[in-house]
């Protein structure tokens, strides 16, 4: 199973701070370039970030009570043991960084994201992937799961007509028949209470607590990038009740969000967007020359108010998430020779 991962999230306050700042030239005239310009930012960073770190590993060993599973810990691009150190982290970090100050992401606006390799079982990348955030949509291929661990167990029947409401819910993200499927399992808060009982080695952040209103204004479920990382895994691992019933169901719909990718290569995702969240969560698997060639990718945007123009803040986050896809997508085909 997926592990506990060490967190590390970029400080949107001191990068708002640093914007505001121009390099200094010094008397030569060497002009600094953009990308030197962030790592500095950067450096001052992950200054807090270690500092963040060290208190949280004191805060859990601390508390004996917690059972964690430190096999694997991840994150950032400073050397400190237990931090991912590659110059794919470095070069996603600038990149999210620099997408702050573009515009594309407001100051204001929170993102989580992670990558994990499924075959080398290694992450890849990871931004704050341990912060609960607004699922949206993304919280359907969990009420699927919820339906059918009732439906191993005998307790509830899997019927042609729940096949089309599944297939509506998860490749069209209709959202009468994810409120079907909850009340089928007995209500949202059953469904939330049956995950986290049954999978609590998946459902550590997942808070479900509300069905979807009407007019799709959800925005009280939560979830963190690692929980749909570790949902993800037990998908394709086939460890999860009718694993491939709803990995079938996450192939069929577009994956509009996963960037630039082959056709060779076949994606199972799911997406959610409100007017304060953008995200998506994808298994991408090719099959190579070299072996199999598969892993996660979770990119999530949120924000506090609700935007005014919608379509033009929804397709400029979409935007911003197919680019980062697109970035793991071409270090996986660099790592496994393909393409």
């Amino acid at each position: 199973m997926e592990q506990i991962i060490t967190k590390k999230h970029i400080d949107r306050k001191d990068l708002k701070e640093k914007s505001s700042h121009k390099p200094r030239i010094e008397e030569k005239k060497l002009k600094l370039t953009r990308r030197d310009f962030l790592k500095g930012i950067f450096a001052t960073t992950l200054g807090f970030a270690f500092l963040e770190k060290k208190i949280n590993d004191f805060q859990l060993k601390s508390n004996s009570s917690q059972n964690i599973d430190l096999r694997v810990t991840e994150t950032s691009i400073s050397g400190e043991k237990g931090y991912i150190n590659s110059e794919l982290q470095s070069t996603f970090e600038l990149f999210i960084a620099d997408m702050y100050f573009s515009g594309k992401l407001d100051f204001e606006e929170r993102t989580a994201w992670l990558a994990y390799d499924l075959v080398r079982e290694e992450t890849l990348i990871a931004i704050d992937p341990d912060s609960p955030m607004q699922s949206a949509s993304m919280i359907k291929p969990f009420v699927a799961l919820a339906f059918f661990h009732k439906v191993s167990k005998g307790e509830l029947n899997y019927t042609e007509q729940d096949k089309r409401y599944l297939r509506l819910m998860i490749q069209h993200s209709w959202n009468t028949a994810t409120n079907k499927f909850m009340q089928k399992v007995g209500g949202f808060n059953k469904v939330n209470e049956l995950l986290h009982d049954n999978y609590p080695d998946i459902f550590q952040y997942t808070e479900i607590v509300e069905y979807i209103p009407e007019g799709g204004l959800t925005y009280k479920n939560r979830a963190s990038a690692s929980d749909y990382n570790r949902f993800l895994i037990a998908l394709w691992n086939g460890t999860i009740p009718y694993a491939d019933e709803i990995k079938y169901f996450m192939g069929l719909a577009s994956p509009d969000r996963s960037g630039d990718i082959l056709p060779i290569t076949n994606v199972f995702h799911k997406s959610g967007t409100t007017a304060r969240m953008c995200g998506d969560m994808a298994i991408l698997e090719t099959k190579t020359e070299n072996g199999l060639c598969a892993y996660t990718f979770i990119g999530i945007i949120e924000r506090d108010e609700s935007v005014q123009a919608y379509m033009r803040w929804k397709r400029i986050r979409v935007g911003v998430i197919r680019d980062a896809s697109t970035m793991v997508y071409n270090a996986m085909k660099e790592k496994y020779g393909f393409g």
